[in-house]
């Protein structure tokens, strides 16, 4: 009797072991994504826990002992279901402990109460802890107990969906050029808003020897959204630097073949034409460092064509504020130093009202911008359809992908996107493709119209929809593309900018960002997130 009352106290003290730790998935160890999944199977193994130690004791049992029920009582919450959401690094050391307690006492039990079932989910729990304590690891390496979501979200917890990107992911840490070009084209589809953040955590799971040798393998990595800032600018600047050897043999090297030789000449002209765009880039990054100014960054660029580049001031990754600025009409890698000094004198002028904050400037030239050419009737590239707007817009909801998933753990970080002229439709349209985390404050400045009908269309909080129009801006006036957004109705908050010279037609389409103008300085307060400083257009209620 006594040797069967003391197996029963085992029994009893064995079938608490994972009490611990469902009690910690029930505080939100973290939420969301695949916490229901865990705690589901960790209920499941408590019940076979349960049932395994009644098991034994019933093989135990002479005649005249009762065996009895070690059913556990329930931990009374349940873990939140959605999206992933948080980690609360706390309770997850608090559920590593308890899964590690019961790996240790759990086989000891199975030994002496002779229930091989119990050592198996000794083993289970052994298992848990493990993975567990690799996550809190990398979690604490990468941010501390603010921990970074995507490395939580798809990089701890696996993701919780199946995802195109995945197999993508594991090839390329292999170095494998095509699965690199496969990501890249899924990220100009931007039908995935999840895709930056998987290849951040992916990014993130790596070790220094897995980086380096995918970096090294695959120059083209730094073109994907999602990963550090840092990364993406080392490895592009040395894309840039082979492209620019590349073209630059290129000029040295006749063809043999008389039929290409007959066309070396368009063959050298854009060759000439894109080496020129090599320079525009290094000219921008250039400007960094200058002035007071932070660091460029140089997150994207194609020479090819018309050209394309995306340009920091700043690293968005640390910032408090970043600010993006989209260009419209005309605009081409050629022209780019403009767009490049109307983000870095934003930059000036946000640091001087508050020098203490951390600031990035973007001047973001991601797609091919309608040209005043022979292609002005063409569909998709004319400025007189959205053709041009919605390929934008699906690169620019990626980069506002990646900007959130690569930012380091922040309470403070505020997202503004700038969009001008044609930008602006282009802005809208990537804010409709990511309702609700395109960005946190949105400014159209000379806008024909931004593809929606009515400011709370975009996705942004009440009061975070800002309209400039200067007199004399015969853009701003067009409503082309939906309801103007300087108009009443839309219901934008218009802000002062200065007039315009009307004998000068297009130089108030352009004067937004002049220096020492009030409407620049209302741009650079709206970016700090100093909206009561903000000046009202004339007639609006402040």
């Amino acid at each position: 009797m006594v040797g069967f009352q003391h197996a029963v106290r085992h029994a009893a003290e064995a079938a608490g072991l994972l009490d611990e730790p469902a009690r910690a998935i029930a505080a939100q160890a973290w939420v969301g994504g695949g916490a229901p999944a865990f705690a589901a199977e960790l209920a499941r193994q408590r019940a076979a826990l349960t049932a395994a130690l009644e098991s034994a004791l019933g093989r135990l049992a002479k005649e005249g002992d009762a065996v009895p029920s070690l059913a556990r009582p329930s931990t009374g919450m349940t873990a939140v279901h959605g999206a992933f959401s948080g980690v609360e690094p706390a309770q997850l050391r608090r559920l590593i402990t308890g899964l590690t307690t019961a790996a240790g006492e759990l086989p000891r039990a199975a030994l002496s109460l002779g229930a091989p079932e119990v050592a198996a989910i000794g083993s289970w729990s052994a298992a848990q802890a493990d993975d567990l304590r690799r996550r809190l690891a990398l979690i604490l390496r990468d941010g501390g107990d603010l921990a970074p979501a995507p490395l939580v979200a798809f990089g701890l917890y696996g993701g919780h969906a199946p995802s195109a990107a995945t197999a993508l992911l594991t090839a390329v840490a292999g170095g494998d050029t095509a699965a690199l070009a496969r990501l890249l084209d899924l990220q100009r589809q931007a039908t995935d808003p999840t895709l930056a953040a998987r290849v951040n955590a992916w990014w993130r799971m790596l070790d220094t020897a897995a980086r380096d040798q995918a970096a090294k393998a695959l120059p083209g990595l730094g073109l994907l959204d999602g990963l550090p800032v840092t990364l993406r600018d080392r490895a592009n600047r040395e894309l840039l630097a082979g492209e620019k050897a590349r073209l630059a043999a290129l000029l040295t090297t006749v063809p043999s073949d008389p039929h290409l030789r007959l066309a070396w000449p368009a063959l050298l002209d854009r060759v000439m034409r894109e080496l020129d765009h090599v320079k525009a880039i290094e000219e921008g990054l250039a400007q960094g460092g200058r002035n007071g100014r932070p660091p460029a960054y140089l997150l994207s660029f194609d020479t090819r064509a018309l050209g394309q580049a995306v340009i920091s001031f700043g690293d968005p990754d640390e910032a408090d504020r970043v600010v993006a600025y989209v260009p419209g009409l005309n605009t081409t890698l050629a022209s780019y130093g403009s767009d490049l000094n109307r983000a870095a004198v934003l930059w000036d002028q946000a640091h001087f009202f508050a020098p203490s904050q951390r600031i990035a400037s973007i001047a973001w030239l991601g797609y091919r911008a309608p040209q005043i050419d022979w292609q002005l009737n063409v569909p998709g590239r004319s400025v007189a359809t959205d053709g041009a707007a919605e390929k934008g817009a699906r690169a620019l909801a990626s980069l506002t992908d990646g900007l959130r998933a690569s930012h380091g753990p922040s309470g403070t970080a505020n997202l503004t996107i700038l969009g001008h002229s044609y930008g602006s439709l282009v802005t809208g349209k990537a804010a409709v493709l990511r309702p609700g985390r395109f960005a946190d404050d949105l400014v159209f400045v000379g806008s024909p119209g931004v593809g929606v009908r009515r400011a709370e269309e975009l996705g942004v909080g009440p009061g975070r929809v800002w309209a400039g129009e200067a007199a004399g801006d015969p853009v701003a006036d067009l409503a082309r593309f939906g309801n103007d957004p300087g108009d009443d109705s839309f219901g934008a908050r218009r802000f002062y900018v200065e007039d315009g010279p009307f004998y000068l037609t297009f130089k108030a389409h352009s004067d937004y960002w002049n220096v020492h103008s009030e409407s620049l300085r209302n741009l650079a307060h709206i970016v700090n997130g100093e909206h009561q400083k903000v000046t009202t257009a004339p007639g609006v209620q402040p």
